[in-house]
């Protein structure tokens, strides 16, 4: 009797035992199935939030600029909004690709390749001759030489004044993404169009601006 007994509750526990090991089983799988729609969800979502940046990337960075020069780029690229890390992504450009320089500024350079315009660390693109020569006018020694320890500092810390030339705006602010010109008897006039600033210069100096 005793035996008979221990042979049920053994049977019992071992079909408990099968039970839970199909359940963990059916579980595990369950969860590797939502583990891959969430990827593909969070996939779906970085893609179009790339695409909402780089729409208003583009509306935003519109400019009549020339093309700087032209360089490839040494590794795969990430392209933000801004000249800064914490920019939001607006794409990629792969490795070895061919692209347009416009500007550099705070170690980004601002490119376009494709009508993707934004801004990459300098990190990812070889340096021809002329971004070279770019790069040494932003050199603070080569900027504090020209123009003066005082300057020099409202230059590196992006300031604007009374009185700065179209050469110290550009190494302070970058160039703007449109300049209006209008000329008369008390010389020419010119509107800078930044994205969230106006600059107004007579005769080659600032006398105004509106953020």
């Amino acid at each position: 009797m005793k035996r008979t007994i221990f042979i049920i509750l053994l049977f019992m526990n071992l079909n408990v035992l099968f039970c839970q090991n199909q359940e963990v089983e059916i579980l595990e799988k369950t969860k590797e199935e939502l583990i891959i729609k969430k990827n593909l969800i969070n996939d779906s979502i970085k893609k179009i939030a790339i695409r909402i940046n780089f729409l208003n990337s583009k509306i935003e960075t519109e400019t009549e600029n020339l093309i700087f020069t032209e360089t490839t780029t040494r590794s795969d690229a990430k392209i933000r909004n801004k000249a800064a890390s914490f920019g939001d992504i607006i794409g990629d450009i792969s490795k070895g690709q061919k692209v347009k320089v416009y500007d550099f500024i705070d170690n980004y350079w601002l490119i376009e390749k494709d009508s993707l315009k934004g801004y990459t660390s300098e990190m990812y693109l070889f340096e021809n001759y002329e971004m070279k020569k770019l790069k040494k006018k932003h050199d603070k020694n080569e900027i504090t030489k020209k123009y003066g320890e005082s300057i020099a500092n409202k230059i590196l810390n992006h300031r604007v004044w009374i009185g700065m030339t179209p050469d110290m705006a550009r190494l302070s602010i970058g160039n703007p993404l449109k300049i209006s010109k209008s000329t008369g008897t008390w010389g020419v006039h010119e509107q800078w169009i930044y994205k969230n600033k106006y600059l107004y210069f007579e005769k080659g100096k600032l006398t105004s601006w509106q953020d």
